[in-house]
């Protein structure tokens, strides 16, 4: 495998993450292969080996991406929730933390089923794992900002159980996650809940 080293290299591999990231939300970790992000570009396979050294590499650069773009997502609405004038009211908070924790745009099954397969994948596992700090940091931000005192882990936890449940059973994810996430606040401010942050 040679690095790519020019600014064309880069943006070509970076093309490749993409087109396999593509793949992943689509089939999950076991759907990505050389050979299937090769076919999913249009290029030969010795063209990705240039690029990846073997697939458990490009399956961690996958993660990498994953991890990087639910991150910068939370700490974009935490910036945003830093700068607002008020965050008044149960149904608000919720808004900020779905906006934070639940991709928009994306296939959720496909985003899910990443979830749920990524520990069968070692290199995707090992990425995720490496980046969930900046996105504990980032939700745990949001959640300061909007007075709530529990652990981010604990929302991203409910969002995506949600998520999993949902999907599961043919309900629709936002208003799982809405129902949900708005229980668990309305017990933790009314004092039932002991959560620790």
């Amino acid at each position: 495998m040679m690095v790519a080293t020019t600014e064309k290299g880069q943006r070509r591999r970076q093309e490749l993450v993409e087109a396999a990231a593509e793949l992943m939300r689509e089939n999950g970790p076991l759907g990505v292969s050389m050979r299937s992000v090769a076919n999913r570009v249009g290029c030969s396979l010795s063209a990705m080996t240039y690029y990846f050294e073997n697939s458990d590499e490009l399956l961690n650069e996958i993660g990498r991406l994953n991890i990087s773009r639910w991150a910068g997502r939370a700490e974009q609405v935490a910036d945003e929730a830093e700068a607002a004038a008020t965050h008044a009211g149960l149904d608000h908070a919720v808004d900020w933390l779905l906006r934070a924790t639940l991709p928009a745009g994306v296939s959720l099954f496909g985003h899910s089923q990443q979830l749920g397969a990524a520990g069968s994948s070692a290199p995707v596992a090992t990425a995720y794992s490496a980046g969930r700090g900046r996105l504990n940091r980032a939700v745990g931000r949001l959640l300061r900002v909007l007075g709530i005192n529990c652990s981010a882990e604990l929302v991203i936890g409910i969002v995506d159980g949600s998520a999993v449940s949902s999907l599961s059973e043919g309900r629709d994810v936002h208003e799982t996650a809405r129902r949900l996430l708005g229980e668990f606040l309305a017990c933790d401010r009314q004092g039932h809940l002991a959560a620790q942050p």
